[in-house]
């Protein structure tokens, strides 16, 4: 062990010595340490820092994708780990410790940033950047909270030291976990999870311990593969501490058996007029390898065709008033495809929906309400309402998704069906992040409280119960602008609807259609990169390959950039849990659960006006 482990043993000692009458104390104590630990290296670790230093490495380009991948899955679990421990603390409701924690957090974040511009970026590259580093770094020292056998690793130093300094910090890491996991043992009132979930992320950072490891010993100390290395050799020993650390390419396993990040054939069809959508559709079903998806699964699960039981994840709960038809799937598109399915003996088809933060506000708010509200019904298919019928599942990766719908779960074939629809965090909203809401609410991965974030909650989603079809509505209605996801007065009628076995796929279109140049500017898009593989795989467009006409996203105007910009802060921390961000419901068929405050109707009219939150009269 070197001195940063020794160094951290005393201080896991002495503190148990302080706290030796008090368990809870000290175990609050380790929280917080933890959460600044965890931050300080979720910053550190961010892929932009990481891309650049590798960038600079004489190392060929195998190699240099072996290890970026390796690194991006060290800084996501990091991130998880920090956004995990912060929730458990806020969660405990203590007003002074919540303040403590952002204290804490705060501190993480700019000791990582500091630590990372020192370790990885030389003067003549950020001279300002260093010298603010520089600064902080002796502050630090200065202050005591940076031990003495970390310093002589704070400055630029070859690749292979700063991997052999992070395998004695990971090992700290795994050190303080371990003693969390000791000490919640002795509090019976935390929640039965917890303690699990904390071993998850004790036998996380052994894995970063191991690959820091391997990373050192393959690299010399010029930053060059070391003799007898050679990407094969390095790729096998990355694998062996686990798959998900390889790029996508070099996956034997769960990967080969999930279709996101695959690439492939996405076809688009386009109309002429808004009266033949249904023969647009059907024509698309029959052309674009719908039934071949059909018959393959079919064939994986030993059933006839007949037998599978199909899920669809439609999109309407953002569905607030008949006269805004831009929040959902198309009910006739919907019918279509029940047809289709009938057709071909399907006859368990389900289209399945979760609740979303406005029945906290109003009634009348379940799936089945607002469907039959909205004219979403069939005969060729049941709706189902994905809070109802959570069950718990004990996911392989990930933290803070513990159930899952049913319906999902035990279907043969699930489809994602969503709507082309412009998003303010997002930029755009399509077939990926449609299914946010078939396990546990998606405000559990929103606000401050939240032990995990939003798009990891989606990606453990998608890795246990992947869409093995997706489409994507663009026929009529398709909301853009500021704000499109909750609702549009003017939609666009792109006149269009996308299909690919590659939910991936189909989005990386769909958002290039829309005008965004990188759709990993999508935190949703980009965490689904990281998962299931980049957008580097082939994707063959077969149909109309153009930009939506017309088309505006969040970021058209200077206002709007600007409201962008702020969407995810003003929501989380000043939208009093979404109570201000509402659009115009149609209160006779859902009425508020309490009468409206002047203050609050105001507020909400105030949102309405300037976000465009109002239906067409």
């Amino acid at each position: 062990m070197g001195g940063v482990y020794e160094e951290f043993q005393r201080e896991l000692k002495s503190l148990a010595l302080k706290c030796a009458d008090n368990p809870r104390r000290e175990l609050l104590s380790l929280y917080l340490m933890a959460l600044e630990r965890e931050e300080l290296v979720s910053v550190g670790y961010r892929e932009d820092m990481m891309v650049q230093r590798l960038d600079r490495m004489p190392i060929d380009a195998p190699v240099r994708e072996l290890i970026h991948h390796a690194l991006v899955w060290a800084w996501k679990d990091e991130e998880m780990h920090a956004i995990y421990i912060r929730g458990a603390i806020l969660k405990m409701g203590d007003s002074l410790l919540s303040f403590r924690a952002f204290v804490r957090q705060m501190a993480g974040a700019i000791g990582g940033w500091a630590s990372s511009v020192r370790q990885h970026v030389h003067w003549r590259q950020a001279p300002f950047s260093r010298f603010i580093a520089t600064l902080v770094t002796w502050a630090g020292i200065i202050s005591g909270q940076i031990p003495k056998d970390v310093r002589e690793h704070l400055r630029y130093r070859p690749f292979r030291e700063f991997c052999l300094f992070n395998v004695d910090a990971e090992k700290t890491a795994e050190l303080c976990w371990g003693r969390i996991i000791e000490m919640a043992g002795t509090q019976k009132d935390l929640p039965p999870n917890l303690v699990d979930d904390f071993r998850r992320v004790k036998s996380d950072e052994d894995r970063h311990c191991r690959i820091f490891q391997i990373l050192a010993d393959a690299l010399d100390a010029q930053d060059r593969l070391a003799p007898g290395e050679s990407a094969d050799s390095l790729a096998a020993r990355i694998g062996e501490v686990g798959e998900y650390f390889l790029p996508r390419s070099r996956r034997k396993m769960r990967s080969s058996l999930n279709k996101l990040g695959s690439g492939g054939d996405v076809h688009v069809a386009a109309g002429k007029t808004a009266s033949e959508k249904r023969v647009v559709f059907r024509r698309l079903l029959e052309e674009c390898g719908f039934e071949e998806q059909l018959r393959e699964r079919a064939r994986e699960t030993g059933k006839e065709i007949n037998g599978l039981r199909v899920a669809i994840k439609a999109t309407f709960m953002l569905g607030y008033h008949r006269k805004d038809r831009s929040t959902m799937t198309d009910p006739d598109l919907l019918d279509e495809l029940g047809a289709f399915l009938a057709e071909r003996g399907c006859a368990d088809v389900a289209v399945i929906e979760g609740r979303n933060i406005y029945d906290r506000f109003y009634a009348n708010r379940s799936v089945g309400n607002v469907a039959r509200y909205l004219g979403i019904q069939s005969p060729h298919f049941r709706i189902v309402d994905a809070s109802e019928e959570q069950v718990e599942h004990s996911y392989f990766r990930g933290m803070g998704q513990y159930t899952v719908a049913r319906t999902w779960k035990d279907a043969d074939f699930r489809i994602s069906f969503s709507k082309m629809r412009s998003h303010p965090i997002e930029i755009a909203l399509l077939t990926v992040g449609n299914l946010e809401w078939i396990g546990a609410r998606c405000d559990e991965f929103i606000f401050v409280e939240r032990q995990a974030h939003r798009e990891t909650a989606v990606m453990m989603l998608i890795d246990e119960f992947q869409p093995h079809f997706a489409l994507l509505d663009a026929y009529e209605n398709a909301p853009d602008g500021l704000i499109g996801v909750m609702g549009c007065p003017r939609p666009k009628h792109p006149l269009r609807i996308y299909a690919g076995a590659d939910a991936l796929a189909v989005d990386q279109v769909a958002a290039r259609h829309m005008g965004i140049k990188d759709p990993r500017d999508s935190s949703v898009l980009r965490a689904a990169c990281h998962w299931f593989g980049d957008f580097s795989r082939e994707v063959n467009v077969v149909g109309i390959d153009e930009p939506v006409t017309g088309w505006r996203g969040p970021y058209y105007s200077e206002l709007s950039t600007l409201l962008s910009l702020f969407a995810f802060p003003v929501y989380v921390l000043g939208s009093g849990r979404g109570a201000l961000f509402v659009p115009e419901m149609d209160e006779e068929a859902f009425p508020p659960l309490q009468r409206e405050k002047a203050s609050l109707r105001i507020s909400r009219w105030s949102i309405r006006v300037l976000l465009g939150l109002r239906h067409s009269k």
